[in-house]
């Protein structure tokens, strides 16, 4: 079974006032064969010539969760392509 949790973070400036809040889901991952460790789950951001993996983040708890519950715990296939065959066609069958 797969274990999430969801972290908010925000910045606080040299004041001590806090920024507007971000939400970020992790995984509970193996590490090291006896160990686990809280992983961000990240997606994949291109631009300019170049891509790298960048924390998916969420403006609130609610949309964090429902990202758990409907695309994670669903099997949910996300960053990523899937192909499905719409219909396969036979000229020698076909009727005109």
């Amino acid at each position: 079974m797969n274990k999430y949790r969801i972290t908010r973070e925000e910045y606080h400036n040299e004041y001590g006032v806090g920024g507007d809040p971000t939400f970020y889901v992790q995984q509970l991952k193996p590490f090291l064969f006896f160990w686990k460790r809280w992983i961000y789950i990240k997606h994949e951001e291109c631009g300019w010539g170049d891509c790298s993996n960048v924390r998916t983040k969420f403006k609130s708890k609610h949309d964090a969760e429902l990202f758990i519950k409907e695309i994670l715990c669903g099997n949910i296939k996300r960053d990523g392509y899937s192909r499905y065959i719409m219909g396969e066609y036979d000229c020698n069958t076909i009727n005109n």
